[in-house]
């Protein structure tokens, strides 16, 4: 009979790389070019509630054409924008999408580490104001070429559509670009704007995002935390030039709390992960890898955390990576006894090479019998007696000397005593069952030791070893006894299933 071990050596990171190229592929660009005129503002906030058939023109103007007088006009780098007459009132953007479109923020519920500020954002709509009327939007998006996703780069290319773009970019401010980006449509058509990779338009969205929100945190971390502003993050880290991405990569590490938080979050996760294969050849990699080098252990111990670390090992050099492997080497026993973190680990087993990764092997291989007898560690030294080194397998062998009797009974151990019973040094398990016949009939009899002396059976017979004849004699006295139970497995073995009476 056999059993599963519960052992996979195919442990990979989720791939969650993909910036949803076909969600932003409906970016409609053209919805951006709108009149100015249409925008419709009333007691300091937007109009939605224009149900007589009447243009939004109508709400902004007298019938002379003259304004209305809680309206006014300022002027932003030159270009007319419209603010209601009263105290504290804020410019509104306009909709880019005709139907109306209420978009939660959808800001992940990751958790905070130690003292970070990053805590969960309150659930905040993002309404879809109808303030278009008679603009672009109604053409559709036909003109748009598939090279762009959906973009078509010749509509902002003459001053007057670039005025236009630049006048929506000026309304979005602090938490209003957190929430239009929180939002699918919205967080679509900023991408697009980004993929025209046009420098004024880059350098407009970049400066916002790293103004801060109302709670005092830079926009950036809030798009990076968010299922769909994360698209936006890297869409947009990928339209910067060096200096740019300079500062944003100082902003995203200069708090070890705060990126702790983002790298244990699914969306900060993913944009850290873009942030490593934008910089892998780049000196700012540094400045990811000596926070998650200062935060290690607690990075290594979460599931979503780990593939930050995974993703350094996969994109950069051992040399890069050495300081995280010094990390992973002095903590490994931890690693080793930790859920997330053993699996984490044998990553990091099958990416080490040269002096670290014998340093690394060493420690486990020494403390072989503490880790065989933990729930999680066994799979560690599953882990290194899979990897046929002759020199690590002998140590592991060595130094369960004295304790393939306790490993045996435990689900664990037994996959690791039955392995070393694949080993040239099969005879130091066998010894240990043949030195005490208490200890032989107890694990003949267990759950899960009752395949080891199986094991240990057929290896010793296969080879013509005088240690089968040794267990037979040993065994045989009490075959009455291993009739019942789990014990009947190693009775069938030995007696071809015949009965024998009990003495």
């Amino acid at each position: 009979m056999e059993k599963s071990s519960g052992f996979s050596d195919n442990i990979a990171p989720e791939n969650s790389d993909a910036m949803s190229s076909s969600a932003a592929a409906s970016c409609p660009v053209e919805n951006l070019l709108f009149s100015v005129e249409n925008l419709s503002l009333k007691e300091g906030s937007a109009d939605t509630n224009n149900h007589h058939g009447l243009s939004t023109r109508n709400y902004l103007l007298h019938d002379n054409g003259g304004p209305l007088p809680r309206i006014r006009e300022t002027r932003i780098n030159g270009f007319s924008q419209y603010q209601t007459g009263f105290e504290n009132s804020m410019l509104f953007p306009p909709p880019l999408f005709s139907e109306s479109v209420w978009g939660p923020n959808s800001l992940s519920n990751g958790g905070s580490f130690q003292g970070s500020r990053l805590q969960p954002r309150a659930r905040s709509l993002v309404p879809n104001y109808n303030f278009l009327s008679g603009s672009a939007l109604d053409v559709g998006t036909g003109r748009a070429g598939p090279g762009l996703g959906g973009v078509d780069n010749s509509m902002v290319q003459n001053q007057e559509e670039l005025k236009k773009v630049r006048i929506f970019l000026g309304l979005l401010q602090g938490d209003s670009i957190v929430n239009y980006c929180s939002d699918q449509h919205g967080s679509r058509t900023i991408q697009g704007l980004l993929r025209l990779r046009n420098p004024e338009i880059t350098r407009e969205i970049y400066n916002k995002v790293l103004a801060l929100s109302s709670r005092g945190i830079a926009v950036v971390l809030e798009l990076m935390l968010d299922q769909h502003g994360w698209h936006v993050f890297g869409e947009l880290i990928d339209a910067l030039n060096y200096q740019q991405l300079k500062l944003i990569t100082y902003e995203i590490t200069k708090n070890l709390d705060d990126f702790v938080s983002l790298t244990l979050d699914t969306h900060g996760s993913n944009s850290i992960r873009k942030v490593i294969r934008l910089l892998r050849r780049s000196p700012l990699v540094t400045l990811v890898m000596n926070n998650l080098r200062a935060a290690f252990f607690t990075i290594m111990t979460d599931r979503i955390g780990s593939y930050a670390v995974s993703e350094c090992f996969n994109q950069l050099s051992a040399e890069d990576n050495r300081l995280l492997y010094e990390a992973a080497i002095e903590c490994c026993l931890d690693l080793a006894i930790d859920h997330e973190g053993s699996l984490a680990l044998i990553r990091v087993i099958n990416t080490i090479q040269g002096l670290q990764r014998y340093r690394l092997l060493d420690i486990l291989s020494t403390y072989a019998a503490f880790l065989s007898q933990d729930p999680k560690g066994n799979y560690v030294v599953q882990k290194v007696i899979s990897l046929n080194n002759p020199l690590f397998t002998h140590k592991i062998c060595h130094h369960l000397r004295g304790y393939y009797g306790t490993i045996s009974l435990q689900k664990g151990g037994s996959h690791i005593a039955e392995k070393c019973l694949d080993t040239e040094w099969k005879s130091w398990v066998i010894e240990d069952f043949l030195s005490n016949t208490n200890t032989l009939l107890q694990v003949a009899k267990d759950e899960f030791g009752n395949y080891v002396i199986q094991k240990a059976l057929n290896v010793t017979k296969k080879s013509g070893s005088p240690l089968y004849q040794k267990l037979l004699l040993r065994l045989q006295p009490h075959l009455s006894i291993l009739q019942s139970g789990y014990g009947r497995n190693v009775f069938n073995l030995i007696t071809g299933g015949r009965s024998v009476k009990k003495v």
